[in-house]
């Protein structure tokens, strides 16, 4: 069973952090912005803080994705509003189009319908940057994982200032687990949902930061505006002067966006 943490009162919101995260890297976030509006539930990824990975005998990607969703979902409200952050945006896709009935508004936060580049696919990361991940990761996890979180923040309003806050909080959590970060990173490789966004019945909310260096905010522009297919409850919103992590770069103004668009009817 995943690790959970549960607070705030309202309709039920349960968040799925990234790939090297876990709950306490915005846990004081949505207790301050969230709780006083949601009953608010935090995911831990398999492998990640509290949450044990799953012990998989080197599975194919589509076997370990289905494993990681079915630990999600055994964890998940009968009704929920679901919000992922970059790899947990991939995963809420998932969970989104496997059990509609169960998720009443989705929001996919500094997120991507695929997070790796490809011919068709010029948003992302590109696949040598992956497999350098991949490679560095079992060679030089801290090193690897310290470059990483920096990163994240990059690009954002007073970046130095909020990297010195967010290595400050890194420094009372538990590392990930090697086992984790590999799943973690097979899934962000192979994970697309592109071809399935027309199936995502409930309103979907893409909240990109503007000076993402991971996503480039004008991906989902102009991937609807391309996508005749694409449902017309999306709704787009772009955090300006904010990197990967918005909810710490830019708190109150991420917050607001969510709060904006689950009232609405």
């Amino acid at each position: 069973m995943l690790h959970t943490e549960t607070f705030g009162h309202g309709p039920n919101l349960c968040l799925l952090h990234g790939w090297a995260a876990q709950n306490a890297h915005w846990r004081e976030w949505a207790q301050q912005y969230l709780a006083p509006h949601f009953t608010v539930t935090l995911i831990e990824l398999p492998g990640f803080g509290d949450s044990k990975p799953l012990h998989l005998n080197s599975p194919p990607p589509l076997e370990l994705e289905t494993a990681w969703l079915k630990a999600i979902h055994a964890v998940l409200p009968q009704k929920t509003y679901l919000l992922g952050w970059s790899l947990g945006g991939l995963l809420a896709q998932k969970i989104a189009l496997a059990y509609p009935q169960q998720i009443n508004k989705l929001i996919c936060l500094a997120s991507t319908p695929r997070f790796t580049q490809n011919d068709q696919w010029q948003y992302g990361v590109s696949p040598k940057l992956m497999a350098d991940f991949m490679s560095a990761i079992t060679q030089e996890t801290l090193q690897t994982l310290n470059t990483f979180w920096k990163l994240q923040l990059q690009g954002s309003e007073n970046a130095r200032q909020h990297i010195k806050q967010f290595f400050a909080l890194l420094k009372t959590c538990k590392l990930p687990s090697l086992t984790g970060l590999k799943q973690g990173l097979i899934l962000l490789k192979e994970i697309d949902c592109r071809d399935d966004l027309a199936n995502l019945k409930m309103p979907t909310l893409w909240l990109q930061g503007e000076k993402d260096p991971l996503i480039p905010a004008p991906f989902i522009t102009e991937m609807l505006s391309k996508n005749s297919t694409i449902p017309p409850n999306m709704q787009i919103t772009i955090l300006p002067k904010s990197g990967h992590m918005p909810f710490r770069s830019h708190p109150a103004e991420t917050a607001q966006s969510i709060i904006d668009f689950l009232s609405q009817k």
